[in-house]
């Protein structure tokens, strides 16, 4: 009943929500450091690693290593303040840029330093996701859910969109340490709005011996796996998982690609640019769509279309790089949607004090092939080429689309607000 009280409301009364404005403005700042740096870490080290694909593909392997290790401290988020953990994040990544800002400034820095700082780095950021996550559905209604998840993807992809995009152009006008510098500031900005959060989390109580809050961080870690293992769950995360597979191989190559099709970085983030602007406007559409159609039709349908346009992207190349950007944007349009309303899903369908575990236990899942295809695509490129190794996100893509097809399961899923904690029992 709720979900028609709040159909005709816009997204942007949520900004009268304190709470909200302060998880949306700190994710906002928090994804702007991540955008630009991750994208400035990628390019130099495919040119301190002499334009070699391998360095590249072992960077996105640790890059990608800190998401499957998530696993492990969802049940730890379930039971510590979340507010705390948001901020002492972003305070630690904004300490420890500063401390390559300075190896940056002595000439100290060279690709190998540039590789061990990603993954400290890399599982820092990953902490505050999954915490989000656990914060977003108590500081807004269950009516309100997926509108707050769209514009929060919106602010991650809004700002992937824009730094992205400027990205190659950021490491042409700056040096290391001043791109560096910049995004310290944006995490000791993120950290400031955090402490304005004020938002009440039920947790567990960390009572007893350590031997006794072991035999609970256990019990908990079985229990989040016990849900996750349930056949409709995972029918709705394996095959996102072999597509995560394919999109490590693309992101590896793509500064590559870029190198060899375009303009070299500016090419890199203009690239970046369609995909982030391509899975914003899809984010901006996703309750829109999700209140006219059913989940399964969604993804058989979005899935093809990003497929079909990511094969065309390919074949087209070679012919102008106007083709490259707008079949990227096109390609993430479904994909941009479709991960809002996955996000929206997973924050119904568990118990209020099993979000934390839930989460992380979901993005681990989805992330555990990353590592092995990032590496896999660093290689491949190398002994093939770069065109052929990113044709397998299409194929990865039209494949999935198959599959929501063929299962009449995922095929007759409901509309995202019909899929709760009772339709999971129902559908055991």
């Amino acid at each position: 009943m709720g979900w028609h009280r709040g159909r005709g409301r816009s997204p942007m009364h949520l900004f009268r929500n304190r709470h909200f404005n302060a998880l949306f403005f700190g994710r906002l700042f928090t994804n702007i450091g991540d955008s630009v740096y991750y994208i400035a870490m990628m390019w130099m080290v495919l040119k301190l690693g002499g334009n070699s694909t391998v360095y590249t593909g072992f960077a996105g392997f640790l890059f990608s290593l800190t998401e499957v290790l998530s696993l492990f401290y969802g049940p730890v988020l379930d039971k510590i303040n979340a507010k705390k953990l948001l901020v002492t994040a972003s305070v630690l990544q904004a300490g420890l840029l500063l401390f390559l800002v300075v190896l940056s400034k002595y000439g100290i820095m060279n690709v190998w330093l540039l590789l061990l700082s990603i993954p400290v780095l890399s599982f820092l950021s990953e902490l505050t996701y999954p915490l989000e996550s656990v914060l977003l559905p108590k500081a807004v209604e269950k009516k309100d859910l997926v509108k707050a998840n769209s514009l929060m993807s919106i602010a991650y992809k809004g700002s992937d969109f824009f730094f992205n995009g400027i990205a190659g152009f950021i490491l042409a006008a700056f040096s290391m340490s001043m791109v560096l510098g910049m995004n310290s500031l944006l995490f000791i900005l993120s950290s400031i709005l955090f402490l304005f959060l004020k938002v009440q989390v039920k947790r567990s109580k960390q009572t007893g011996s350590v031997r006794e809050e072991w035999q609970a961080y256990k019990r908990d870690f079985k229990e989040g796996i016990s849900f996750v293992k349930q056949p409709f769950i995972l029918q709705l995360l394996i095959p996102l998982l072999f597509l995560n597979f394919f999109f490590a191989i693309v992101m590896v190559v793509l500064p590559s690609f870029a190198n060899t099709t375009g303009e070299g970085a500016s090419s890199y983030g203009i690239m970046t640019a369609a995909l982030g602007l391509g899975a914003l406007a899809g984010a901006a559409g996703a309750d829109k769509i999700s209140r006219i159609f059913p989940f399964g039709k969604i993804l058989a349908a979005g899935f093809l279309l990003s497929g079909l346009s990511w094969l065309f992207m390919i074949l087209l190349s070679n012919v102008s790089i106007w083709y490259v950007y707008t079949l990227m944007f096109i390609s993430e349009l479904s994909i941009g949607a479709i991960n809002v309303l996955f996000s929206a899903i997973f924050q119904q369908l568990p118990d209020e004090q099993m979000l934390g575990r839930v989460n992380t236990i979901n993005v681990s899942l989805l992330s555990l092939a990353m590592p092995a295809g990032s590496l896999i695509g660093g290689v491949m490129a190398k002994i093939t080429s770069v065109q052929l190794t990113m044709s397998f996100f299409g194929i990865g893509l039209f494949v999935l689309a198959l599959f929501y097809m063929g299962s009449g399961r995922m095929r007759k899923l409901p509309k995202v607000v019909e899929i709760d904690h009772t339709y999971v029992k129902l559908s055991r």
